[in-house]
Parts: C-alpha cells; structure tokens; sequence
C-alpha cells in the first residue's frame, strides 16, 4: 500500500507529538524545587494534602497559636498568684434581735409586821442575778388593818433621787413596806420578794 505523505498530514503528526511530549515532560520532569508559593493557587491544598507529622514546630510561627489551637489539658497550668490585699472593712450589720432572757428565779425575805407599827424591807438578788421585779404577801387570814404601802425598786447607792430610781438609772433591790393599824389584826407575818434574772 503506497503511503502519500502531504504538507497538512506531516504538519497534523508533529502537532500531535509536541503536545504529547510537552505533557510528559510537565508531568514527570519538573525541576526540583520549581513549584513555589506563586505557583499554587490560593486555599488549593487542603489537610488532606499534607503528610503525617509534615507540619513541625521549625514550620510554626513563634506566638502565633492560641489557647483555642490546643485540646484540653494541653497546656499546663500557670503558677498560683500572689494573695491580694485585704478589703475594706465594710460597714457595721443591723442590730440583732433581743438575746433569750436567762433563768428566772426569786429570792424571799420575811419580816414581822407588829401591831401599829409600818415596817419595811429591801431584797436583793444573789451574785450572778439582778433584780426585775417584786412583790410581797401576808399571812394573816383577815388582813383588813394591814395595808402594803411600798413596793418599789430600790437603789442602796443612792442616786440624783435618793434611794428611788428615777428614769434611766438602776437599780439593785426591791423594797416592801407594810402598815399595820393599831388594834386591828395583830401582828402578823410579811413575805417580800424579789425577782432575779441571770445576768
């Protein structure tokens, strides 16, 4: 079979063998070190595209990580910080309620009431108790005669109204007295009494 070679035949075949051998070459002949940062487009390589281990600490930048960039537990923990300074002392609270009031006791005293006369008594209370409060009773059945006329704290220093508190001060007994009519009742009994709260 006679093969007629013409212009347009020779000219298509060298076209044809320039391609493939530019291909070729591109794919497997490039020089080391040709690609460069020019040459790769922009976000064209991905995560998946580089090696295990290919990232070292040689190829990251000083201070340029975060916190954020490593897992929990990472990074150890700084050094505890030196205490700070005490704040003010803040302003005093609310008053509280009342305190319980503490056992109440009472201390007696008797005297004897004679017939016509108005005798009279203070008491106090003992070491560790102070007076509240006071009273006193007879022991007559029919007391009709015999009046109390005194029941009242009473001061043994005493104060800018002798031995009867006036507002404001204290004081440190109960006083009773009682008058007894002459000719009437008789003589009889009183009981006084104070009563004591522990202080």
């Amino acid at each position: 079979m006679r093969v007629r070679l013409s212009y347009a035949n020779v000219t298509s075949t060298l076209a044809l063998m320039l391609a493939l051998g530019g291909t070729g070459y591109a794919a497997v002949s490039l020089p080391r070190n040709s690609v460069g940062g020019a040459q790769i487009k922009s976000r064209a390589v991905a995560n998946s595209d580089l090696a295990s281990n290919a990232v070292t600490a040689a190829k990251v930048k000083d201070r340029s990580l975060r916190a954020a960039d490593f897992a929990t537990g990472q990074l150890p923990a700084g050094r505890t910080g030196a205490t700070g300074a005490t704040g003010a002392t803040g302003a005093p609270g609310l008053e509280g309620p009342a305190g319980v009031v503490g056992a109440i006791t009472v201390q007696r005293e008797d005297f004897e009431v004679p017939d016509g006369s108005s005798p009279g008594i203070q008491v106090a209370c003992p070491a560790g108790t102070k007076v509240i409060g006071g009273g006193s009773s007879v022991d007559a059945t029919n007391a009709d005669d015999i009046h109390e006329t005194v029941s009242r704290p009473f001061r043994v220093v005493p104060g800018a109204d002798g031995d009867t508190p006036v507002d404001g001060e204290s004081f440190d007994s109960w006083r009773i007295a009682y008058r007894n009519a002459a000719g009437g009742t008789g003589a009889t009994t009183a009981h006084a009494f104070a009563i004591c709260v522990q202080a």
